[in-house]
């Protein structure tokens, strides 16, 4: 089973999130993965109606790399009640990475397929 995490947020002045962490897959073959995830963040003390979630994606390409992804700053109220920005502190990441594994000729001449590993996880990070 593979392992991912989001670990570090930047928030520049303007502009999206950039989200970073580390992604290995256990098959050392796999050399990509697309990445899905939501941020959320309610800021200590603040009412449950200011909580802002934002969807993003990311990739990761190539063992002793980092996976990085983009999301916008502003609240998706599809998603979450605030239509907010997001601020620098603590928020909550929950992300799917989706990787395919190559294909393989086995003895006696078969083929087996590419086959596709899903993994999720969330972790608590800080925006910066």
């Amino acid at each position: 089973m593979s392992h991912g995490k989001i670990t570090a947020g930047h928030l520049p002045a303007g502009g999206d999130l950039t989200v970073t962490g580390p992604f290995r897959p256990d098959d050392p073959k796999v050399d990509f993965a697309k990445v899905v995830f939501v941020i959320v963040q309610r800021m200590h003390g603040a009412p449950a109606e200011d909580t802002v979630v934002v969807r993003g994606e990311g990739e990761w390409n190539g063992p002793n790399a980092d996976w990085s992804g983009t999301a916008p700053r502003k609240g998706d109220r599809a998603l979450g009640p605030s239509t907010k920005d997001l601020q620098v502190g603590p928020a909550r990441g929950i992300a799917l990475s989706v990787a395919v594994q190559p294909g393989s000729v086995l003895p006696g001449g078969h083929f087996d397929p590419p086959s596709i590993e899903a993994l999720t996880w969330c972790a608590n990070f800080n925006i910066a």
